[in-house]
């Protein structure tokens, strides 16, 4: 057990929270154990803790108010007449044949078989009354009601009709004893419904949840897809909701495109097709593809998506980013006597220092907000960042190092970090964060800063358009595409270009080819 904090496992100096379920509510939940990873930090690990073992708990208790709607009982099969008589008919035929082989065990029922044969006749005819009815053929109808999700009520026309069909394959079953009795174990059943293969049960439910927790598992084991689950969680929730059920077997391609219907009335087709059916479609064919579903039903789910109308570069333009640059340059915070209105140091140091580096690295807000000390290195010579999912998350999950601009280090970028104290650069952790992913807060405070400045076209994105200005400017400046994309992180598009590597030393005659942002400052 890692520290003094409860549920927290260490297994090769990684942190993970773990909650067993419990027996009665792991049908519900459909696992044995909730778990999260922690990341490799004690203290981190210990603080993140307390917030995940929260959202356990909570959905434990969705799980017992479930159990408990459900009258504590978690919902059976319920088998069809088919089953029930094969069922029948095999269980007995075994229990007469493990009694036969009991030396000497074997009754003499001859002198009542007649009897109960007359009896049995009438029960399947429907001539007798239910007390005879219950008291000739009832054992059996009560252990498949036993067995099943729901309780057949005596005096009913559902088991009045249970009965007829148990009393029939009993008389069956009594002729088939007799051809034993006689050395003839060749017998077969003459009723219908027993000469007939039993049609095949329904499959067990294949929940949502379980192929939503099943595809995000498989990427945590490689550090990757934390970001899209916290995106996708909703999508399925939404889509649970609408359908009214949580079976994936019972998803056709009609009722997604009633889904898609309902989702046009509510967002735009881009938010769709990107958001909504990004989400399904990669998860239903991660789940035909492994054997978890026999087919995927999102094949061919589209809704086109008008293209976009462009009145202006989508990324900063010169003076747009000249004027958010000379912004974050000459920043000062608001002086407040009040210790809950004033900004915290490493806000301030983000509003400084970040529009800076998207800038000279076309990376994305939230690579840049979550830089630890240790993000910054050097080697050769070269001073670099380290951008990696080990201190917050990396959309392709893949680390990537970029060269820091030179004028990044005139103005002093490299002072400022040896002067920060360890971990985070642009937030501080604390116990009281009630954010799971704090530096994601931060770029989203950046954003509402930078449109509060009023320098920038509406239309552009406060942060994400310094990633369209890195590329515009590394195409003026003939930047070889393989260098832009390995600094902004972009796969390569060829299956060629992923020979041979992109070194350190490349990126930073890539780096260096950006031209002086100092100079349109002037």
């Amino acid at each position: 057990m890692a520290g003094s904090v409860r549920h927290i496992i260490e297994r090769d100096g990684r942190f993970r929270a773990r909650l067993i379920v419990p027996v009665r509510l792991r049908p519900i939940i459909g696992k044995r154990e909730l778990s999260e990873a922690l990341g490799g930090d004690r203290r981190a690990a210990e603080r993140r803790a307390h917030a995940v073992i929260a959202k356990f708990q909570n959905e434990l208790a969705r799980a017992e108010r479930q159990l408990e709607l459900q009258g504590g009982v978690i919902p059976k099969r319920r088998f069809s007449e088919d089953e029930i008589a094969h069922a029948h008919y095999g269980e007995e035929l075994a229990i007469d044949d493990a009694v036969r082989n009991i030396p000497g065990k074997r009754p003499n029922l001859s002198f009542t078989r007649p009897a109960y044969v007359a009896a049995l006749k009438r029960v399947a005819a429907g001539s007798t009354s239910t007390e005879e009815a219950e008291a000739v053929i009832g054992w059996a109808v009560t252990k498949f009601s036993e067995r099943e999700s729901r309780e057949i009520i005596t005096d009913t026309p559902e088991w009045q009709k249970t009965a007829r069909m148990l009393a029939l394959v009993q008389l069956e079953l009594i002729a088939r004893e007799t051809e034993r009795d006689q050395g003839n174990f060749n017998g077969t059943p003459d009723l219908p419904i027993l000469k007939k293969e039993p049609a095949q049960p329904a499959p067990d439910p294949v929940r949502l949840k379980t192929l939503f927790d099943g595809y995000f598992r498989e990427l945590r084991a490689q550090n990757r897809g934390a970001e899209a689950e916290r995106r996708w969680r909703p999508v399925f929730e939404d889509l649970r909701d609408f359908l009214k059920h949580d079976d994936a077997l019972r998803i056709t391609k009609q009722r997604l495109q009633d889904w898609k219907d309902d989702l046009i009335a509510r967002y735009a087709a881009k938010t769709i097709r990107d958001s909504y059916f990004g989400a399904v479609k990669a998860i239903f064919a991660w789940a035909a593809d492994t054997g978890r579903i026999p087919s995927n039903p999102t094949v061919g789910l589209k809704i086109k998506v008008p293209k976009p109308i462009l009145a202006r570069e989508k990324g900063y333009n010169d003076e747009e980013a000249i004027a958010v640059l000379k912004a974050a340059t000459n920043y000062k915070p608001k002086v407040s006597d009040n210790p809950a209105t004033t900004e915290q140091p490493a806000l301030t140091a983000a509003k400084r220092w970040t529009p800076w580096l998207c800038a000279y690295t076309g990376a994305r807000i939230s690579e840049m907000t979550q830089l630890r000390k240790e993000d910054v290195k050097v080697k050769d010579g070269i001073h670099y960042l380290r951008i990696t999912s080990d201190a917050g998350s990396v959309k392709t999950g893949q680390y990537r190092d970029v060269p820091i601009h030179p004028h990044l280090i005139e103005q002093g970028f490299l002072e400022f970090v040896k002067g920060s104290a360890a971990g985070p650069l642009f937030y501080r952790p604390s116990p009281r964060t009630t954010s799971a992913r704090p530096w994601r807060t931060v770029s989203g405070r950046m954003s509402d800063w930078v449109r509060s400045l009023k320098l920038i076209d509406p239309r552009v994105s406060p942060n994400h358009g310094w990633r369209d200005r890195f590329k515009t400017i590394a195409i003026e400046v003939g930047m070889n595409p393989r260098s832009a994309d390995a600094i902004q992180g972009h796969a390569a598009r060829t299956a060629g270009e992923n020979y041979g590597d992109v070194t350190l030393k490349a990126r930073k005659v890539a780096i260096d080819k950006i031209p002086d942002y100092a100079a349109g400052m002037a």
